[in-house]
């Protein structure tokens, strides 16, 4: 007998939209602090965060990554269909995470440089070259690193909550092949 799809990959998707978020938001701004710590971009974080605040941080966690968070769990609930019963689970939604992180961040550099050109029209050189030192050099760089890493942290504690509550799209066809072939 067949085991559905579609209830637990929605099930998958449910889980990854309300925790991902939330676990890349808690971990992105330590690992950004502590990837900037040797650089002057430091106090720009440190400003940031807590302009932000403790208590509203998951704001733009859940604005900026509730999206990649259920792309990533619709991604998992496939590859978790897909993939021998040999294969890591938890690490493919690592991975997936991490690659979706990286789709957030290459739109978030093309809305910012449409920004830029805006501001450049408007406000002149001045005020755009101000923005443009914000979003560059080290401090891009460390920003893309602890975004890379909260979206794998998110797709890894993500899965590993979905196994706990018995999320799988997995067939037990697909686990009688594996055992017999073993």
């Amino acid at each position: 007998m067949r085991r559905p799809f579609f209830l637990p990959a929605f099930g998958i998707v449910v889980v990854f939209a309300l925790l991902g978020p939330a676990v890349g938001g808690a971990v992105f701004i330590p690992v950004a602090m502590a990837l900037e710590a040797g650089a002057d971009a430091a106090p720009h974080i440190g400003w940031i965060a807590g302009l932000i605040g403790h208590a509203f941080a998951l704001i733009p966690a859940y604005v900026l990554g509730l999206w990649p968070a259920m792309l990533t769990g619709f991604c998992y609930a496939l590859y978790d269909a897909w993939a021998p019963g040999w294969a890591p689970r938890a690490l493919g939604a690592a991975l997936i995470g991490a690659l979706f992180a990286h789709a957030l961040y290459m739109a978030l550099m093309s809305a910012g440089s449409g920004i830029s050109f805006w501001i450049e029209g408007d406000f002149g050189d001045g005020v755009s070259d101000m923005v443009s030192d914000w979003t560059s050099g080290e401090f891009d760089e460390g920003l893309y690193r602890a975004l890379l890493l909260a979206g794998a942290a998110s797709g890894l504690v993500c899965a590993m909550a979905a196994q706990l509550l018995g999320l799988s799209t997995r067939s037990g066809e697909l686990d009688r092949r594996d055992a017999r072939q073993n």
